[in-house]
């Protein structure tokens, strides 16, 4: 195990592999270790071969902590093989609400509710199986018994886990047309949450800050040099802003075979912005560090970045254009715009009221990036903060490396939009770009949009905001200078 810890530190995972197949009697904790550490380094394949032993050797824990590690990354099937061995060891509520997480999000919707039910029977307060059972309903299409369900856990079961259920009731009210109770009742899901969100406003507040400053160094003057370098002509950089539309578009063009979409991978983030830009000393630094790099330290770091995007993904680009969608990048494009000079920009738009709506309805694990959502005020004041930065680099940039798409254009001229969007890419148009939602059906997708992948266009979520004009006209200072320079009507 020294001589594997050796190998792995040296990068040599050829080796460290070698080396795992003769040991003998290893137990699970060096087991699961082991696998995760291959985990993190982008090298599945071999994480997999690692932790397959824990489906017959493994404890109850360590089963589940490699669910996890499964289902964070999307594999949901792979991930359903860990949570059932863990269930057959324990029939405990939590096992049964992960394991049907996992059937949920493999579409295998009738075995989910199946294994739910029975084990509400046993324990009906338990929040996160209401809430999938109730999730469960609304995607079938029984609003009214989920929202009666909800409804009966927070009235009968109150505990500090009613947020969860919260939102969901939320959003349930919302597509039911109680546009006052599902306002009332985010409300009292975001009270819950207050205290949490508190402790991350400062570290958002001090990202926020360096991406700001780092943003005005990219001067004309400094893009045009980057440019002059080669790489990144097959990458387009998909950024825009949480709940604009980017699954949409992402999934229309990936229908095309000359296209290969990401569904944010988090690969930029975590190999590079994260360490470069948002680790240095200050913005100076950081934008001298990408100055410095040279043609060969560039294409190492591409040919980096498309391994681990691949091993994410799980396909290769075979030559096709990679579609990196990552919709908080638009304030984070100093280092793409490095890392791959020849690159273009795709910047998914919205109506900004809409978008902010969206976002505050959404439920996401609360985060540096997400806490924005904590309030309405705050989720305008954060979609302001997060845009200004495309404001400025659009003008900087020439036009042909950038083109904008409106949400609202794409419903109502779809064919129309996609012929642009094509151009733009340097790709034929192809008429099963119209039917995305058929192709989509069998692609796991980990954002919080995953169950709206596979349906058709539909125009319900426009104008959405006037539902909820009283609430956020107080804030609408901050979005009119985008609702302005984005073609909306104020």
């Amino acid at each position: 195990m020294e001589k594997i810890q050796l190998a792995l530190m040296d990068g040599n995972i050829p080796l460290a592999m070698q080396l795992w197949s003769q040991v003998k009697g290893s137990n699970t904790a060096e087991v699961y270790e082991f696998g995760r550490t291959l985990f993190s380094l982008y090298f599945y394949a071999e994480a997999e071969l690692v932790l397959s032993k824990l489906l017959t050797e493994g404890t109850e824990n360590y089963l589940l902590s490699s669910a996890k590690l499964w289902f964070g990354l999307g594999r949901f099937e792979i991930s359903a093989r860990y949570s059932a061995r863990a269930l057959e060891l324990h029939n405990s509520v939590e096992n049964v609400a992960m394991h049907a997480s996992n059937l949920v999000r493999s579409g295998k919707l009738d075995q989910a509710e199946q294994i739910l039910l029975v084990a509400l029977k046993r324990e009906p307060a338990h929040g996160r199986t209401v809430r999938l059972l109730a999730h469960v309903e609304r995607t079938t299409g029984r609003q009214e018994q989920a929202k009666d369900r909800l409804k009966n856990c927070l009235l009968n079961y109150p505990s500090s886990e009613n947020w969860r259920l919260e939102y969901e009731l939320g959003y349930i009210l919302d597509r039911l047309g109680d546009y006052i109770g599902a306002f009332q009742v985010m409300e009292r899901a975001k009270a819950a949450l207050k205290n949490k969100a508190n402790k991350l406003i400062p570290e958002w507040k001090a990202k926020t800050s360096r991406q700001w400053q780092v943003s005005q160094l990219l001067d004309t003057n400094r893009l045009e040099q980057w440019a002059n370098f080669k790489g990144g002509e097959d990458t387009v950089i998909m950024a825009g802003f949480p709940r604009s539309g980017t699954t949409l578009l992402e999934n229309i063009l990936s229908t095309h075979d000359r296209c290969l979409g990401t569904d944010e991978t988090g690969v930029l983030n975590q190999q590079f912005i994260d360490p470069i830009i948002l680790a240095a000393s200050t913005p100076e630094e950081a934008i001298e560090e990408l100055d410095d790099f040279h043609e060969d330290e560039l294409a190492a770091g591409r040919a980096e970045y498309y391994r681990c995007t691949e091993a994410v993904i799980d396909e290769q680009r075979n030559r096709r254009i990679l579609l990196e969608k990552e919709p908080l990048m638009t304030a984070d494009l100093a280092l793409p715009l490095r890392l791959f000079p020849q690159c273009k920009i795709l910047m998914p738009l919205r109506d900004p009221r809409d978008v902010v709506i969206s976002f505050y309805f959404t439920i996401v694990p609360l985060a540096t990036n997400s806490v924005g959502s904590i309030s309405l005020e705050l989720a305008c004041k954060y979609y302001s903060e997060i845009m200004r930065h495309w404001l400025l680099l659009r003008d900087r940039l020439p036009q042909k490396r950038w083109m904008e798409s409106r949400y609202e254009d794409l419903l109502s001229d779809t064919e129309g939009q996609t012929r642009k969007l094509s151009a733009f890419l340097g790709v034929e148009w192809s008429p099963e770009m119209l039917e995305h939602h058929k192709h989509a059906s069998s692609k796991a997708v980990t954002t919080p949009t995953y169950s709206d992948v596979s349906k058709a266009l539909y125009t319900r979520s426009r104008e959405r905001w006037r539902n909820y004009k009283k609430e956020l006209n107080p804030h609408l200072h901050y979005l009119e200078p985008y609702i302005e320079a984005f073609g909306y009507e104020l």
